[in-house]
C-alpha cells in the first residue's frame, strides 16, 4: 500500500470512529433518562474511559473498513479477469486466423464484398476493445455489435449457423455486460453440431423484459465444457446486481436468461 492512500486511511478510520462515537454518546443521552440526570451533575466517564471507547470504535471501524476495501478489491480483480478472458476469446490466434483466411478469399473473388467484410471485422474489434472497459452497455449498442459479428459468422458458416433475433427484443429498455449475447451464440456454435444440411438455429427473444437465448442440443463429442463462458457471464452479473441468469439445460434444449439493468 503506498504511504500517501495508508495515511489517507488512517485518517479516514479516526474520523469515522470519532463520529461513532459521537454518534453512540448522543444516542445514549437520547436513550436513557438516568444518563441525562447523571450528566447535568458533571461528565459521568474519565479522560481514560472515553480514550478506552475511542480505541474500540477505531478497532471496529478498522475491521469493517478492511473488509470493505479488500471486498471491493476482490470485485475489481474478479471483473478485470472477465474482461481479460472476454477479450482473449475475441483476440484468439482462432478467431483471428480464420477471420484474416476468410477475408484473403474474398478479397480474390469478390474485392467489395471483402471491403464490408473487413469494415465488419474491424467495428468488432474496436467495440471488444473499446467496450470491455465497461460494466454495462445499452442493449441497442449490444445489438449493433451482434449485427456485426453475426455477419462475420454468415462468411465463415454460411448457412449453418442462423441467429433469430425476435422484433420485440428491439423493443426492450435497458443495458448488460459487454458481449454477454456474443459470448453466448459463441458457445452455442463451439459446443453443437452444424451443417449447411442441418443448420444450428439459435434464437434470441424477449419474456417479461429479460433476454432469452436458446439452441437445440447437439454436443460435439469432446468438446470443451460450456461452463468457463456460462461462468464468465454468471460471475459478471453477480458483481453488478443481485439478479440472477437463470440456465436451463434440458436434455433438448440449452436456454439462458438474462436481466436487464435499468437503462442508464
Amino acid at each position: 500500500m503506498k504511504p500517501r492512500r495508508f495515511i489517507h486511511g488512517i485518517l479516514l478510520v479516526l474520523g469515522i470512529s470519532l463520529l461513532g462515537l459521537v454518534f453512540y454518546y448522543a444516542l445514549w443521552l437520547l436513550t436513557d433518562s438516568q444518563f441525562r440526570q447523571d450528566i447535568k451533575t458533571g461528565w459521568p466517564w474519565t479522560s481514560w474511559e472515553m480514550l478506552i471507547d475511542y480505541a474500540f470504535t477505531c478497532l471496529i471501524t478498522t475491521v469493517v473498513t478492511l473488509y470493505y476495501w479488500r471486498s471491493r478489491e476482490k470485485a475489481e480483480k474478479e471483473r478485470d479477469r472477465f474482461r481479460l478472458q472476454a477479450l482473449e476469446n475475441q483476440l484468439s490466434p482462432h478467431f483471428v486466423f480464420n477471420n484474416f483466411s476468410i477475408l484473403a478469399d474474398l478479397i480474390e473473388v469478390n474485392p467489395e464484398k471483402a471491403s464490408a467484410y473487413l469494415m465488419d471485422l474491424s467495428k468488432v474489434y474496436r467495440y471488444t476493445l473499446s467496450h470491455l472497459e465497461h460494466r454495462t452497455v445499452s442493449l441497442q449498442e449490444e445489438l449493433d455489435f451482434l449485427d456485426r459479428y453475426l455477419a462475420l459468422l454468415k462468411e465463415r458458416f454460411g448457412e449453418g449457423i442462423q441467429v433469430n433475433i425476435a422484433p420485440e427484443v428491439h423493443s426492450l429498455q435497458g443495458c448488460l455486460p459487454p458481449a454477454a449475447l456474443q459470448m453466448l451464440i459463441e458457445n452455442a456454435i463451439k459446443h453443437n453440431e452444424h451443417t449447411q444440411a442441418h443448420p444450428l438455429v439459435v434464437d434470441v427473444t424477449a419474456d417479461h423484459g429479460k433476454l432469452c437465448v436458446s439452441n437445440p442440443k447437439r454436443l460435439i463429442q469432446g468438446a470443451a465444457s460450456a461452463t468457463v463462458g456460462q461462468h464468465n457471464i454468471v460471475e459478471r452479473y453477480r458483481l453488478l446486481t443481485r439478479k440472477k441468469v437463470r440456465i436451463e439445460d434440458g436434455p433438448e434444449y440449452y436456454r439462458v436468461t438474462l436481466p436487464l439493468f435499468p437503462a442508464k
